[in-house]
C-alpha cells in the first residue's frame, strides 16, 4: 500500500505543480491585458480631461466677451443720444451753447475746494498748460505730471584769475 500512497501523493503534488503553473500563466496573461487595456484608454482619457479644461477657459472667456459687448451696446445706446453727447461736449471739451456765456473760475493752488458730504477733499489743480492735462488723458500710458528733482546745492564759486586785460581799441 506504500506504493500506493506514494503515487497518489506524487501525483497530487504534480498536480498542484501544474496548478500553480497554470495559475502563474493566467496572472501573466491577466497582467499583460490589463496593461494593454490602460495604456489604450489613456490616450482618451487625457484628451478628455484637456479638453474639458479647454472647455472651461472658453466659456469664461465667453462669459468675459458677453459682458463686453453688453457694456459696448449700453455705451452706443448713449452715444446716440444728443443730449448726452452735448453734456459730454460741456463737461469734457469745455463747449458752450449759442448765447451761453462762459465762466471759468480759477482758484489759486493753495485754495481748497468745499468737499461735498461724503466726498474727500480734492487735490488742488495742476499749473501745467492745458494741453499737458489733455496729453496725460490721451497717452497710452497715462502717467502724473513730473515730479521735480530735489536740488542739489550749488558749489561755492571756485576762485578763478582774472582774464588779461584786453588791448584799448584802435591800438
Amino acid at each position: 500500500m506504500e506504493p500506493i500512497k506514494r503515487a497518489i501523493v506524487e501525483s497530487a503534488e504534480q498536480r498542484s505543480d501544474q496548478r500553480l503553473g497554470l495559475t502563474a500563466r493566467r496572472a501573466a496573461i491577466l497582467a499583460a491585458v490589463v496593461c494593454v487595456l490602460t495604456l489604450t484608454i489613456a490616450g482618451p482619457v487625457r484628451t478628455y480631461f484637456a479638453q474639458r479644461t479647454e472647455m472651461k477657459q472658453l466659456a469664461a472667456s465667453e462669459a468675459a466677451l458677453r459682458q463686453q459687448i453688453g457694456d459696448l451696446q449700453q455705451q452706443k445706446v448713449k452715444l446716440a443720444d444728443p443730449a448726452y453727447i452735448a453734456a459730454q461736449a460741456r463737461e469734457r471739451l469745455g463747449f458752450v451753447k449759442p448765447g451761453d456765456i462762459p465762466y471759468q473760475v480759477q482758484l489759486p493752488p493753495s485754495a481748497a475746494l468745499p468737499a461735498g458730504p461724503g466726498t474727500e477733499p480734492t487735490p488742488a489743480a495742476s499749473t501745467d498748460p492745458w494741453y499737458t492735462s489733455l496729453w496725460h488723458t490721451i497717452a497710452d500710458a497715462p502717467h502724473g505730471p513730473p515730479t521735480a528733482a530735489p536740488q542739489a546745492p550749488a558749489p561755492p564759486p571756485a576762485a578763478t584769475p582774472a582774464p588779461p586785460n584786453p588791448p584799448p581799441p584802435g591800438g
